[in-house]
């Protein structure tokens, strides 16, 4: 038996029972995307299943959760790659399948175990109108299929059975919290009762999400979600546990389960040791004697002794002090046996710290060497002053006579003294906040972790490097910049060369975005006669007597602070893309060569023939959408034409804006990331930033030379402003610079690839010239097509004998690289092969908005009978569309 159905192209061939058993469990069916099994159609050519049932489902249905419209059996409604999340269980299909039911006009969606769920179905709802929300909110009390993903409006937990919902909204609601108490009185507000409100007013210091119980005359809340301890039923947690069990840790004080006895909920993982449960709502602790400590479930809040943060904790609001179940209940510190230290860095003394739990929190620092903080340490809890034990004890000596100052003895201070304005020594400039050694007598100091600092053997030099004190400015051979005062470089005796302490790690070589080669390092550069020497990347001028980067294949330098930047610096274990021959077969290789001027291309389906003669007919190459002028290949049973150079372009390359591969993709539609105008043919797609780079985006070098300006440009992904040439500002993306240090012109990709000429619709006798400013007066600089004022120092195309003007977006608006006229399948329209197409005159209404299809670029149904069009950005094109003709 076979049929035809609207979610495929080919005829479905319905299998069998006994064949449909044994297809493996890997084959999913597509309406339902749950396991091939039962009677099911299937296309032999494409892997394609789907269950009789699915196939056999109505095309349209009313539903009792949605009554307003009936819902209408879709695939991918909103758009190609975007998934559809069901309105009630909040579930997500796949990218590319899964049925749906679909309301346009109210983008309501229902999978399919939603749609035909039998208790939803029947549609005998209880309903509660709850003071959170505006509609009645519909009761379930069990679905059968799995958890609900999504949250509770009130608890802001994840959602379970039974529960109240209203699936128009998308909000929802635990059956418990739906019949929360409105008033309550609470252990850690006992002055008045607290009122149950569905959002808190805002505070400066705090913020709740979800319900929460709330006094308004002192601004106190206290979220649902913290009022009880779980919402089922708990079970004792046996010893001989499940391996969740065992990797579970409590949900209050964050332990292992298995360290005491536990109760856990199997419904939805929930751990807690007995003795938790148990915990006292009020204790007064040794670390916090001016006020008793209340136990609060409440929003995550940092300790004050182990710094890490938990929700549950005992606090004192009052002094803002906090602190964990674990610390809170450590036996040693309820004891009050606690060794103290009075420390010459802080009033108060210092507490020891050395049995908890492991901490190392790279945002909470010593406060002595400025480094992470980890265990055993010494501690102020009301101030949160800490100290590595090695830094409070016997790191730093509280005087101490050092080389680098023999005339005094250098003490140790909590901080740097203050220096004169605009002092150029290394504690201003880094603006250093750990312990210094000081001398008061001659403002001389250092970094207190620079005193003892030994000898060390790295990659960047063959000798060992000591350290070398020094009170005067010197510039570092490694990376040719200048070095701070009073800070410690490293020095070779033997080469006399002189190292930031930083630039001890620099590695021999490395490799860049901006360059095919890796670049090794060199302390100066041997040449016969003085020339200048440029780095590659910034273009300042580099000073070869010192460190830079350099390859010897190409003569390229560029600045060690240049070449290490992260954004330029690549990983060591991307490795180069090898570049093969193009007669090799090889994966980067894009085609294959069948004989002496015939080729195989992946973006084709035959064979592709060699021409060096021109096309008089005004052909355009598949590959880059611009006119044919060159050598190219054609395919001799279709139209399909595509440059050499275009043929010949690499299935995956490594490009210089990027530190991943990018990969050679054939699209029907897409917009270039980089210039962010819509395209056919190839792109270069990056998955790792999920970014596609059209080809005349790929062919522009970081270095570059244009005809729109007069002096050659580089790109700059750091530089900050606006666009010379749009006018647009690019803080996060860089632009093309002048090479010139007296010009200011910058300008972004989008601007650096507009065509020299382009066409409008309207002018067709004569082209548009891209014009870069207009003398006239601002009130006579306007836009001839969206009739909207123009800025006269912006670019913007030009016609002279008709006296148009236009801006860029205007007249690109009809997207000259985009293929029309070829067939193509939209999952959105599945009853026929649709077209990209420009209509220019009476244009009919969008099937989708219901407004003129006027202007821009508009798809339109192939069939003769069929009147559907729409507009492209109706249709939600977010990423790609692949020809399936």
């Amino acid at each position: 038996m076979e049929i035809n159905h609207f979610s495929h192209y080919h005829r479905l061939v319905l299998l069998d029972q006994e064949t449909d058993t044994a297809q493996s469990p890997k084959y999913y069916c597509f309406g339902c995307e749950e396991a091939v099994e039962g009677p099911t159609y299937s296309c032999g050519k494409c892997r394609f299943f789907l269950h009789k049932k699915c196939a056999e489902l109505p095309g349209e249905i009313n539903h009792p959760l949605h009554h307003q419209h009936p819902l209408v059996l879709s695939t991918s409604p909103y758009g190609h790659a975007i998934r559809v999340i069901c309105n009630l269980c909040r579930r997500k299909t796949r990218k590319t399948k899964g049925f749906v039911y679909h309301g346009s006009s109210c983008k309501f969606d229902l999978d399919l175990r939603c749609a035909t769920h039998p208790q939803l179905v029947a549609g005998d709802f209880q309903k509660l109108q709850h003071f959170s929300h505006d509609h009645p909110l519909i009761f379930v009390q069990h679905i059968d299929f799995g958890k609900i993903n999504s949250i509770c409006s009130g608890c802001k937990r994840p959602m379970s059975s039974p529960f109240y919902c209203c699936p128009n909204c998308r909000f929802y609601l635990h059956k418990k919290c739906a019949e929360l108490s409105p008033e309550i009185t609470h252990h850690t507000h006992q002055k008045h009762p607290l009122l149950l409100l569905a959002k808190a007013p805002l505070h400066d210091d705090m913020y709740y999400d979800g319900f929460v119980y709330y006094c308004s005359i002192c601004e106190f809340g206290i979220p649902i979600r913290y009022t009880f301890v779980h919402e089922h039923q708990l079970e004792v947690v046996e010893e001989t546990s499940t391996d969740e069990s065992a990797k579970a840790s409590c949900s209050r004080c964050k332990e292992p389960v298995l360290d005491s006895s536990s109760s856990s909920c199997s419904k939805c993982r929930f751990f807690i040791h007995e003795k938790c449960v148990e915990l006292p709502l009020e204790v007064s602790h040794p670390f916090h004697l001016q006020h008793p400590l209340i136990l609060y479930n409440d929003i995550w809040r940092k300790c004050n002794v182990c710094l890490e943060g938990n929700e549950f904790s005992y606090q004192c609001t009052s002094c803002k002090f906090n602190l964990d179940i674990r610390c809170a209940m450590h036996p040693q510190f309820v004891a009050g046996d606690l060794q103290k230290l009075q420390h010459f860095s802080h009033d108060h003394p210092l507490i020891f710290v050395e049995d908890i739990h492991e901490i190392e929190r790279k945002e909470d620092v010593c406060s002595g060497c400025q480094e992470p903080m980890s265990t055993p340490f010494y501690c102020c809890p009301d101030c949160k002053f800490y100290l590595h034990k090695k830094c409070a004890e016997t790191e730093f000596p509280l005087e101490i006579n050092h080389p680098s100052h023999r005339k005094h003895p250098l003490f140790c201070l909590a901080k740097s003294p203050p220096h004169q304005e605009k002092c150029s020594c290394y504690l201003c400039k880094k603006s250093y906040k750990g312990f210094v050694y000081y001398c008061s007598l001659c403002e001389f100091g250092f970094k207190a972790a620079d005193a003892f600092l030994q000898t060390v053997t790295t990659k960047i030099h063959e000798h060992p490097l000591i350290p070398f004190p020094t009170t005067n400015p010197f510039i570092c051979n490694a990376c040719g910049t200048d070095g701070y005062r009073f800070s410690f470089p490293y020095a070779c005796c033997e080469c006399g060369l002189m190292l930031h302490k930083d630039c001890v790690s620099l590695s021999r070589s490395i490799k860049i975005t901006r360059h095919q080669h890796r670049l090794s390092h060199i302390y100066f550069f041997k040449e016969k006669k003085a020339k200048e020497r440029e780095c590659n990347i910034c273009y300042e001028e580099v000073n070869v007597e010192f460190g830079s980067y350099y390859c010897s294949k190409c003569n390229y330098f560029a600045h060690v602070n240049c070449a290490i930047d992260k954004d330029l610096l690549e990983e060591e274990e991307e490795s180069q893309l090898s570049v093969s021959d193009d007669s090799t077969g090889d994966i980067s290789c894009a085609f294959t060569v069948i004989e002496p001027g015939e080729i195989k291309h992946f973006a084709h389906e035959h064979n592709l023939i060699f021409s060096d003669r021109g096309i008089k007919d005004g052909q355009s190459c598949e590959g880059c959408m611009r006119p044919i002028a060159t050598s190219f290949y054609y395919c001799e049973d279709c139209d399909f034409f595509i440059h050499e150079g275009c043929a010949r372009l690499l299935k995956k390359v490594r490009h210089w804006t990027s530190k991943y591969s990018m990969e050679l993709l054939f699209y029907v539609i897409f917009r270039c990331t980089y210039c962010w105008l819509w395209n056919s043919g190839f792109g270069y797609k990056c998955d790792k930033y999920n970014r596609t780079m059209c080809i005349r985006c790929h062919e522009i070098l970081d270095s570059c030379t244009v005809d729109r300006h007069e002096h050659p440009l580089f790109f700059d992904h750091k530089y900050k402003g606006n666009c010379h040439g749009c006018g647009y500002d690019f803080n996060f993306t860089g632009s093309f610079r002048c090479k010139d240090k007296k010009c200011k012109f910058a300008i972004d990709y989008k601007c650096l690839v507009l065509p020299n000429t382009a066409r409008y619709k309207y002018d067709d006798n004569h082209p548009l010239t891209l014009t870069f400013h207009d003398d006239h007066h601002q009130s006579q600089c306007y836009c001839d097509i969206c009739e909207e004022d123009r800025d006269p120092n912006r670019w913007f195309y030009h016609c002279a004998d008709c006296d148009v003007s236009a801006h860029p977006d205007c007249v690109l608006r009809q997207s000259p690289y985009v293929k029309l006229g070829k067939p193509f399948r939209f999952a959105n329209y599945r009853q026929h092969p649709v077209t990209f197409v420009k209509i220019d005159f009476n244009p009919p209404k969008c099937n989708e908005c219901d407004k003129p299809c006027r202007d821009e670029l508009a798809i339109q149904c192939t069939v003769s009978d069929c009147n559907y069009v729409a507009h492209r950005d109706c249709l939600f094109f977010r990423e790609l569309l692949h020809s399936d003709l």
